[in-house]
Parts: C-alpha cells; sequence; structure tokens
C-alpha cells in the first residue's frame, strides 16, 4: 500500500458524523488510503465531539480546529478536506481550501447556484487540485448493474425513464434548513441525487421544461433524527414548527442529449399513499429499480413483459463487474443482491467515495463525480425551477452558462455571488 493521504473532515454536524461510518469501514478493509488527521468547526464542541467519536472509532483522535486557514498552518501535511457542512457554504469553504493548496471532496449539491458551482470549479482549476463530488447513489452497486444492462443493451435503445417520488407531507425532512431557499430546498438538496442517477443511466440531458412548487408554508418537526440516527444529537433544538419559504416540490420534462426522455416529479409535500418509482423503458424491455442501497435486485422485463429473476439478471450485463475496493465492501465482483442495515450500506458506500478521492489525490486523477458532472445536475433541477419562472423550456447548456438565472439571483445576491 503507498502512502495514506492525510485528510481532514470540514462540518462536523449529522453529516460529518455520517461521514466518518464511512471513514471507518474504509479503515477496516485491506484498501484503506486515508488518514483522518483533523476535524474542523465553526462550533467547537461539535468538532471536539466528533473527534472523541472518531478515537473511538478509529483508534486516533484527530486534532480539532475551528477553520480551514489555521489547520493548514497548524498541519501543513494535510492534503485534501471532506467539506459536509450545509449546502449553502460549499462554494465558500471549497474556494478556501482551493486557495490553501488542499484537494476537496465536496458533499452534494456542489453549490446551491450555477454560480456558486462555477467559483468552485474556477478555483480548483487555479489551484491544481482534485474536485471530488459525493454522489452516492450512482456508487450503490445495484445502480451499477442497472447501468450495465443499459449499456448491455438488455432493454434495447433507452426511450423513457420515469422518476415518481410522492411523500412527505408536512413534516420535516431531516433540518430546517432544507425547506429554506437561501440555504438549500429539499429539491435542492436531495432531488440532485434523483438528476444525478437520471444522467449516470442515460447520460446528458440536453433540455428541461417544468417548475416547482411550495405547498407547505409550515412544517412540524416530526420525530425522526434523519438517515442513521446522524441528526438526533441535535433533534431538541428544532422548534416544532417552523415557517418554509423554498420549494418542496419539482415537476420535470427532461430531453437527453441521446433523444430519451425523463419523466420527472418529485414531491416532498404529498399527503395519502406514498408513492415512488423509477423505471427504464426502452426498445426491448425495461428496467425497474427497486431502491437505493436496499440490495434489492432490479426487476427487468424483457420481450413481452417476460420478467428475468434473481441470478439470472446477470446474463443480461456481462460488462458488470465492481471495482476491487467495493467487491471487497459488497461480498463480490458482481452481486445482484446484498443485504446490510441501511446505516452499514450508507457507510460502505461513503467509503467508496473516500476510497476514490484519495486514489485521484496520489494519481492526480479525475474522480467520476467531478465539478462539471456535478454542476449538470444542479442544472437539471435549477433548470427546471428556472423554467417554471420564465415559463418556457431551457436548454442545459444556458442554464449552466448563467445565462437564465431569475431563480436563482436572489440566492447568488444574499452570498455575494452576483
Amino acid at each position: 500500500m503507498s502512502e495514506r493521504v492525510p485528510i481532514a473532515i470540514v462540518g462536523c454536524g449529522g453529516m460529518g458524523r455520517r461521514h466518518l461510518t464511512g471513514i471507518a469501514a474504509l479503515y477496516r478493509t485491506d484498501f484503506r488510503n486515508v488518514d483522518l488527521v483533523a476535524v474542523c468547526d465553526l462550533n467547537l464542541q461539535n468538532a471536539e465531539d466528533l473527534a472523541d467519536e472518531a478515537g473511538q472509532q478509529l483508534g486516533a483522535r484527530p486534532r480539532v480546529f475551528g477553520g480551514i486557514s489555521d489547520m493548514v498552518a497548524a498541519m501543513p501535511q494535510i492534503r485534501g478536506v471532506d467539506i459536509v457542512t450545509d449546502a449553502a457554504s460549499h462554494h465558500r469553504l471549497a474556494v478556501a481550501a482551493f486557495e490553501a493548496g488542499l484537494n476537496v471532496l465536496c458533499e452534494k449539491p456542489l453549490a446551491l447556484t450555477i454560480r456558486g458551482c462555477n467559483a468552485i470549479i474556477a478555483a480548483a482549476a487555479s489551484a491544481g487540485r482534485v474536485l471530488s463530488v459525493a454522489e452516492n447513489y450512482r456508487r450503490d452497486p445495484m445502480n451499477r448493474l442497472i447501468r450495465a444492462l443499459i449499456d448491455d443493451g438488455a432493454i434495447g435503445t433507452p426511450r423513457l425513464a420515469l422518476d415518481l417520488n410522492v411523500g412527505g407531507g408536512d413534516r420535516m425532512i431531516i433540518t430546517p434548513w432544507r425547506h429554506r431557499k437561501l440555504s438549500g430546498t429539499i429539491v435542492l438538496d436531495a432531488g440532485v441525487h434523483n438528476a444525478d442517477i437520471l444522467q449516470y443511466y442515460l447520460g446528458g440531458v440536453e433540455s428541461v421544461y417544468g417548475e416547482g412548487r411550495l405547498f407547505e408554508r409550515y412544517r412540524r418537526k416530526g420525530a425522526a433524527g434523519g438517515p442513521g440516527g446522524f441528526y438526533a444529537k441535535w433533534f431538541d433544538q428544532v422548534p416544532d414548527r417552523f415557517e418554509a419559504d423554498g420549494d418542496d416540490a419539482i415537476f420535470g420534462y427532461l430531453r437527453f442529449a441521446s433523444g430519451a426522455i425523463g419523466q420527472w416529479t418529485y414531491n416532498r409535500a404529498g399527503f395519502g399513499q406514498p408513492f415512488s418509482t423509477l423505471q427504464v423503458f426502452g426498445s426491448k424491455g425495461s428496467i425497474t429499480s427497486q431502491g437505493h442501497r436496499n440490495g434489492k435486485t432490479p426487476r427487468l422485463f424483457v420481450s413481452e413483459g417476460q420478467e428475468v429473476t434473481s441470478e439470472g439478471i446477470l446474463e443480461y450485463a456481462p460488462s458488470y463487474r465492481l471495482a476491487p475496493v467495493a467487491a471487497a465492501l459488497f461480498g463480490g465482483e458482481r452481486p445482484h443482491t446484498y443485504s446490510f442495515p441501511f446505516a452499514e450500506t450508507d457507510a460502505k458506500i461513503l467509503a467508496l467515495e473516500y476510497h476514490e478521492f484519495a486514489e485521484c489525490v496520489r494519481a492526480g486523477t479525475a474522480p467520476e463525480v467531478d465539478g462539471a458532472v456535478a454542476r449538470h445536475a444542479v442544472a437539471i433541477v435549477n433548470g427546471l425551477l428556472e423554467s417554471g419562472v420564465a415559463g418556457r423550456a431551457l436548454t442545459l447548456s444556458e442554464v449552466e452558462a448563467g445565462g437564465v438565472d431569475s431563480y436563482q439571483r436572489e440566492i447568488d445576491q444574499h452570498y455575494g455571488l452576483a
């Protein structure tokens, strides 16, 4: 094993706790290529708490800092940071990290707006450092299998993708900031996952037409601590009811560069029976995803609606092979299913993000989800929101160029980006 890459976590809240489990999962493999040497947060108590957890999980307690500049001055050996703060601060912290000479792994979404994304991408290019974005759905082995099925022609030429999600009611989703326009609406913070998996399956999006909506102007606390319970320690600080001003639903028609069509509904203010489906239809058959990070085998339907079941699905995906580190984590090179608790699966996928990041830092290579890929996913979401304001279809090229920004302008002005 080559020398491990010294890294730091920037942001010691719920996502920081969650990412720590990913580092711990990587430590337990023969592919460990990172050392967590520091944690950083303006809230020093959160940083101290995460350092304590790291000491327990990793066997060594990282140093604690309140800012990136102080951390770099004290520990110049650090080569990379993992930014896991709220989405609104990504552009500021990532730019600061690149200016300090660091490589950056940044949680999704890359930024709230296209201008924010562009600022990060420009800083990475100027510094000559690696920018990787932690997009996890596509790293799920079952999504790797779906992509291989599509690439290997199991359903012929892809024609239509349906991604429909309705549910949530008026309950808070993880944290209050995800319901406010200036800090990151749920349709961007969570919806960017959907945008990315659609582009992962079918390639780049050429144009979008749609709109966003704010249905529930007040949210109630609910009774959850977020995915895996990582936010539970701060749950008592959340008000029982709070005002929301960020879109909680998005409705879109997507045209892919390949000519395929996508219909996307992401409604996190839906009452009644929850509904969710993700399907890709082609000229010879269809694939239905059974969800992300649950290990359920995708459903493949071939000629005349015949379903291919269980391990037989692998015959239709000869190119499907997990990378060695993924194969070690998920129990094989070509799994058609797996069975782990959610938190363990989540940690394994985060471990893959860290491993790839460190390999890119060591080799100077580009990650799978670089700035351009991450910006495209942000542009799909913001493009639909901009389309609703403009009242017309928009090309992704004009959105990514910043030529259409009526929806985003308030956010950019608030953060000094415009």
